[in-house]
C-alpha cells in the first residue's frame, strides 16, 4: 500500500474479530510502516497521526512503546498526535497516560457520566469546576430538535494565553453517512461502497445521493 496520495486506506474488515493475533499483528504492520513514512517526510510538511481507540491499541505487541514514541519524538518531525479515548476506565489505568497527557497541549472532552472520571482527568489538565458542570450536563443528539449538534469543551492549554470553553460540532452528510450503525443502513452502506470504485469518492457520493455512481 502506498502512502504517497491524498488519502491511504486499510481496510481490516475481512480479518474476523476471533483472529485477535491476525488483526494485532496487521495493525503492528500498518502504524510501522506509517511512522517510518512520517519521518522520511520533509520536517516542513505537516503531519497528522491518529489513534483511534488508543486503549485498544495497547493489545497490539509493542503499541505502549509505539504511543509514547509518537508523543515523544514525532513532534520533531511536525507530527500533529491524536489520541482517541473511549474507554477511559482502561485507558486512565495505562502506563501511557502521563505519556499522553504531559505532551498534549489540546484537549477535546465529550459529555461525561461519570464525575469521578472528571475528576480524575483534572489531577492532570486544569479544568476549572463550571467546566466540569458543563461537561456533565451537555445535550445529546438524540434530546435535541432541528439541526442537531455534538457539544464538547475545547481546552488549549497555554502559559501565555490558555483557552477553555464549548463548542458545537454539526455532522456533515458524509460523517453521518459513515457512523450510522443501524443494521438496515449499515447492509446498504456495504453494498453501495462494493461498487464504488475508491471508497472514499463512494462515501461522498452515495451520502450526498449522487447519481453518478450506483451500487451493483
Amino acid at each position: 500500500m502506498s502512502l504517497t496520495g491524498r488519502n491511504a486506506h486499510f481496510d481490516l474488515g475481512y480479518i474476523p474479530e476471533s483472529a485477535k493475533e491476525l488483526r494485532s499483528a496487521a495493525g503492528f504492520l500498518i502504524t510501522n510502516h506509517a511512522r517510518k513514512h512520517i519521518i522520511i517526510l520533509p520536517r516542513a510538511l505537516r503531519k497528522r497521526n491518529v489513534y483511534e481507540e488508543v486503549a485498544r491499541f495497547l493489545d497490539i505487541p509493542g503499541g505502549e512503546e509505539i504511543v509514547k514514541e509518537s508523543y515523544a519524538q514525532l513532534r520533531k518531525f511536525n507530527c500533529w498526535n491524536i489520541s482517541i479515548v473511549q474507554q477511559y476506565a482502561r485507558f486512565k489505568q495505562s502506563r501511557i497516560r502521563s505519556a499522553l497527557f504531559g505532551n498534549s497541549r489540546q484537549f477535546f472532552l465529550l459529555r461525561q457520566n461519570d464525575r469521578a472520571d472528571l475528576d480524575d482527568m483534572a489531577r492532570d489538565i486544569a479544568i476549572p469546576e463550571i467546566t466540569k458542570h458543563a461537561i456533565m450536563n451537555y445535550p445529546l443528539p438524540d434530546h435535541q430538535t432541528g439541526q442537531k449538534f455534538s457539544p464538547f469543551t475545547y481546552l488549549h492549554i497555554d502559559s501565555h494565553r490558555p483557552l477553555c470553553g464549548t463548542a458545537h460540532n454539526v455532522a456533515s452528510e458524509e460523517m453521518l453517512y459513515c457512523s450510522s450503525s443501524s443494521g438496515e443502513h449499515f447492509e446498504k452502506r456495504a453494498k453501495e461502497l462494493r461498487g464504488a470504485p475508491n471508497v472514499i469518492e463512494g462515501i461522498r457520493v452515495f451520502s450526498r445521493n449522487e447519481p453518478q455512481l450506483q451500487p451493483p
